[in-house]
Formats: C-alpha cells, sequence, structure tokens
C-alpha cells in the first residue's frame, strides 16, 4: 500500500497522453458494466465501488473487478496485456487464501455496439470474476457492531500461520527485504507524510523509525538469510478479512507489486495487529500474536514486530491524508490522526515483566494462562508446545514422546531452550508469560535471575486445586488427541512426591489462583486482581493497593523481583 499512495501526481506528457488514449475504449466497457443487462445471470440493480488502480461491480450474486487504464508510475495498467496478466496474478495468488471467492478471469467482449461478460467472441477487456460476500461480516463492520470476538481472530491467527507456513521462500528480486529496503520503505512513508501532512508525524516518532531501523539492520538481514522474506498477503488491514460460517476467509492481497508482496512474515502479521490496536482492542491483538506464535514458533518475529507495526499505521495515515486530499471531509484525517497516535503510543511500549506459571500437570494452568495473555497483553510461552516444536514454522508432533524426553537432563534441557527464548522476548520488549510447571527450584531460580539481568517485575502464579480435580483432568486429558501435553497420572503421582516446594523468597513473589471455578471465570478482571494490582499498584482505586512501595518489592527481594545481596 506505500507505492500504492504515494506515485507521483505529475507524471510525464506522454504517460499522460497514453492514459487518455487507453481511457477512451475503457469508458465504454465501464459505462456497459454498470447496466444488468451486461451480465448472463440475473444482476439487479449495480453497484460501482472505485479504488486507486480498480473498479468493481457487484452485480448480484458476484462481483467483478476490472483494472482502471491507468499510469500511477508504480503500476501502467494503460496497456490491455498488462490488465489481463494482473488480473491472473489476482486470481492465482488470492487463491492462496480465498480459493472460494476467487472464480477466475472472464472476458468483456464487443458484440457490434454492445459489450457482454462472458459472451463468445473477440475479448476487448478482461476483468476477476468473484463470488460476491455479505458486506456486513467484515471484520472492520464486525469489529464496529462489537461481534469480533476471540473465535474470529483465533481463526485468523490459524489461516495466517499455515499460509505462511506455506509461502513461496525464494525472492524473485535479492534485494526484497534487506535492511537497506525496509529502511527505505519507512523513510519514503515518512517523507510523504510530511509532503502531504507537515507536522502530522512528531520529531520524536521519526527519529524513534530511524534508530530502529539502523539498530534492526542486522535483525532484517538475518530474517532474509533465514527464510523469513516470504510471498504473503501485504495488504490485511481488516477490510480485507470477511466472516464466513466459522470461517474467517483473506482476500485482496497485493498482486501488482513484489516489493509489497515479498515481506518477513513479520510484516504481514503486524497489519492486522495494528488495526485492532488502532481501534482499541489490544485484546484481540494479543489473542492473535499469540494464536499466531503459539501456532508458528516463530518467536524470531518480535524484535521487529513494533518497527512493523508502526510502519503499518504511518501506511494507513498516509492513505488517509491522500484521500482526504481536495475533499471537505474532515473525516479522513481524522483517522490520519488516529493511526499517527497509535504508532505513537506502540513505539513507547511500557516496561516488560515476566510470569511464571507453578503448577502439576492438571492444574487449569495451562486454560488459565491463555486467557490472562489476551487479558493483559503478555506473550504466552507454552512448554508442552515448544518441547514438541523442531524449528519455527515446524508443526509440533501431539504424539507422546519417549519416557527419554522427561528424563532430568532432558527436562533441563527444555528449560535451558525456553529460557533463552524468553530472553529474546524480555530483548524485544514484551511481558512474557512462562506456561509450565516450575516444579523444581533450580528452573525456577534461572527465570528469576533472567528478570534480574533485565531488571523487570517477576512474580510466580502458583494454580492450585483439589486432589480429585486434578485426577478428573487428568483422566479428561487422556482421552483428548490434541492435547499438546503428555502428562497422565503417573506423572501427575510424581509430581506429587518429587515437587519441591518454594522458598521463602519464592514465596514473597508468588500469587495463588484457584482454578476449581467455572472457564468463564478466567476471561474477567476480577479474578486477576491480585496480579493486576501487583503488576499496576498506581492503577484506579479499585484494582489498586495504595502502599508506599511498589507490591513486588518485599523482604528479600528488590522492585525487579532479584535477591539483595544482604
Amino acid at each position: 500500500m506505500l507505492t500504492r499512495s504515494t506515485a507521483s501526481i505529475h507524471r510525464p506528457l506522454h504517460a499522460q497522453n497514453r492514459e487518455r488514449i487507453a481511457r477512451r475504449g475503457w469508458s465504454r466497457i465501464d459505462a456497459a458494466l454498470q447496466r444488468s443487462c451486461s451480465y448472463r445471470h440475473p444482476a439487479g440493480r449495480i453497484r460501482r465501488i472505485e479504488t486507486h488502480i480498480s473498479v468493481i461491480y457487484l452485480a448480484g450474486r458476484f462481483a467483478y473487478k476490472i483494472k482502471k487504464p491507468v499510469d500511477l508510475g508504480f503500476v501502467d495498467f494503460t496497456d490491455v496485456a498488462a490488465r489481463l496478466h494482473d488480473c491472473n496474478e489476482e486470481v492465482r495468488l488470492n487463491r492462496r487464501l480465498a480459493r472460494g471467492l476467487y472464480l477466475g478471469v472472464v472476458p468483456v467482449v464487443r458484440l457490434g455496439r454492445i459489450r457482454k461478460i462472458r459472451a463468445r467472441g473477440t475479448p476487448v477487456e478482461h476483468v476477476v470474476r468473484m463470488r460476491r460476500f455479505d458486506e456486513r461480516e467484515l471484520f472492520s463492520r464486525l469489529l464496529t457492531r462489537g461481534e469480533l470476538g476471540v473465535a474470529q481472530i483465533d481463526r485468523v491467527a490459524e489461516r495466517l500461520a499455515a499460509f505462511h507456513r506455506c509461502a513461496s521462500t525464494i525472492p524473485p528480486r535479492s534485494m526484497l527485504g534487506t535492511p537497506t529496503f525496509v529502511r527505505t520503505q519507512m523513510e519514503t512513508v515518512l517523507t510523504s507524510l510530511e509532503r502531504e501532512a507537515g507536522s502530522l508525524v512528531p520529531a520524536g516518532l521519526r527519529q524513534w523509525c530511524e534508530r530502529e531501523a539502523a539498530r534492526l539492520a542486522g535483525h532484517f538481514e538475518a530474517r532474509r538469510a533465514g527464510g523469513f522474506v516470504r510471498e504473503c498477503h501485504g495488504d490485511l488491514h481488516l477490510d480485507n478479512i470477511v466472516r464466513s460460517g466459522k470461517d474467517a476467509v483473506l482476500f485482496d492481497c497485493i498482486e501488482f507489486s513484489d516489493a509489497l508482496r515479498w515481506i518477513d512474515v513479520a510484516s504481514d502479521l503486524a497489519f492486522p495487529l495494528m488495526d485492532l490496536q488502532a481501534h482499541g482492542r489490544d485484546d484481540l491483538a494479543s489473542a492473535l500474536l499469540n494464536g499466531w506464535l503459539q501456532r508458528t514458533g516463530d518467536f524470531g518475529a518480535l524484535p521487529a514486530l513494533r518497527f512493523y507495526i508502526v510502519y503499518r499505521a504511518l501506511v494507513r495515515a498516509l492513505v488517509d491524508v491522500l484521500k482526504a486530499r481536495g475533499s471537505s471531509a474532515a473525516d479522513g484525517l481524522t483517522r490520519a490522526r488516529n493511526y499517527v497516535a497509535c504508532a505513537v503510543r506502540i513505539a513507547s511500549a511500557p516496561q516488560p515483566y515476566l510470569l511464571l506459571c507453578h503448577g502439576y500437570s492438571g492444574s487449569g494452568k495451562s486454560m488459565a494462562s491463555e486467557a490472562l495473555a489476551t487479558c493483559i497483553g503478555a506473550i504466552r510461552l507454552s512448554s508442552d508446545t515448544e518441547r514438541k516444536r523442531a524449528h519455527p514454522f515446524a508443526l509440533p508432533d501431539h504424539h507422546a514422546l519417549p519416557a527419554a524426553a522427561y528424563s532430568r537432563k532432558a527436562i533441563d534441557s527444555h528449560y535451558d531452550a525456553l529460557l533463552a527464548i524468553a530472553r529474546h522476548m524480555l530483548e524485544a520488549g514484551y511481558p512474557v508469560l512462562m506456561d509450565a510447571t516450575f516444579l523444581k527450584q533450580r528452573h525456577r531460580a534461572s527465570f528469576i535471575e533472567l528478570a534480574c539481568v533485565f531488571h523487570v517485575p517477576v512474580f510466580l502464579l502458583d494454580f492450585h486445586t483439589s486432589a480429585r480435580q486434578l485426577a478428573e483432568r487428568m483422566r479428561k486429558r487422556a482421552t483428548d488427541p490434541g492435547q499438546s501435553s503428555d502428562a497422565n497420572a503417573a506423572v501427575l503421582v510424581r509430581q506429587l512426591a518429587n515437587e519441591e516446594p518454594l522458598t521463602p523468597d519464592e514465596a514473597a513473589l508468588t500469587i495463588a489462583f484457584d482454578t476449581d471455578v467455572p472457564l468463564g471465570a478466567f476471561q474477567h478482571a476480577a479474578y486477576w486482581k491480585p496480579l493486576l494490582v501487583r503488576l499496576h499498584p498506581a492503577s484506579p482505586a479499585d484494582l489498586a493497593v495504595r502502599s508506599d512501595t511498589p507490591h513486588w518489592q518485599t523482604s528479600g527481594w528488590d522492585a525487579a523481583g532479584c535477591q539483595n545481596a544482604a
């Protein structure tokens, strides 16, 4: 969308003449497609929607998309062959995610003085034929009506993760995804915003973007070399996602620009994350991020994710500024300011923290922590899932692992691997929620020490329930083939016999939660109040406990949860 919105306004005269000639015949086609008699099916009243490069005609149960004969610099559709090529590319690329919507490319045929779609004869134009959907089901509309929930967002996470896993990994040009290219994309949108809207972007935000681009240069190159620059969607805002029953369909990807489509998967994910955050739904953004990470294991996407979210917000701001140009409507500029405000907020991320789940298998910590992550915006790292993942984008193996995978040495090695991931997450500035048993003191100590290194708050969340409930949950788990955990009744018995109790200093950092409650309780902030008042001691009175010191500053520990030398 960046280059789509920043095409040069002052084009050479020969380009303007070429476009004028191309439009002569095309205007007759445009007029014909607004008449129901041009279609071979009941079309009813035709609705026409125009964008920078296309016109869409909603006709009965179908939609037809035609390319405009324009030369905008970044794309030249003044030649009919170029328009046909782009139609074919649009169908090919969008069928990756929305096969049911994109029916194919069909001809517009001239029959004497009239033009008809899908008639026999020599084509004078081609259009993309799509199955029409209920526009009320667009995610942007659902969000406005308050009907967009975690279930729909999780379906997007599932679809997007599967798409990114299988996307092509060999860019057509080696410069795509390089540090220089990414930095240039950000610089272009910043410069365009300054030219179009003066002081809309605060100087501090521009400086942040420049610093981050320089700081992340090595990261961008490592991601490109590692195969994470892939053929993505490229334009995944909420207007391009539609609910279809219980499914989510992602459509209208970038087909005309390799540069906007061949991007880091993190940049593709950043678009819907940004759109949700710009609309005040950080909870849904957290659900999307956690759902995608849970399915991909691509925690390496996190260091640059904020940079990409800011970039996406600035792109949307630029689009709205350009739409508002020459118009008396102020809503475009209002939306642009909202996106810039979102970018400023993302760039000013709060201090992260580290939360460690503690409890037996079957204690309810996994289900509770899933809900908690969405509630507080933390990134949840599941020990059970990551134990069975060989590498990022590898599907976890849900089959039971051999006994050797649960030897003391193997368990210690697994906690070391989780520690390394948690370190990278904290380095990237994200709060971390570790879903593991943490029944051994040495494992707890290593993570608490990590919090000390980063000077971030750390808490132990002790999830507990009755012995009867533990046994019942183990019994139900044994019949669930989709479970990532291998824990069974025998494992629970060993845990009960061999756990290492919390030390007094650890107990001072512990917050207890009884999970013998209805599952819906995990979705409410009231359940998590004991944690929220310690994470945010200066919150409003209903969540805050007034005190002279932060609540993680207890005997033997400093404000970051680190043990004092004394």
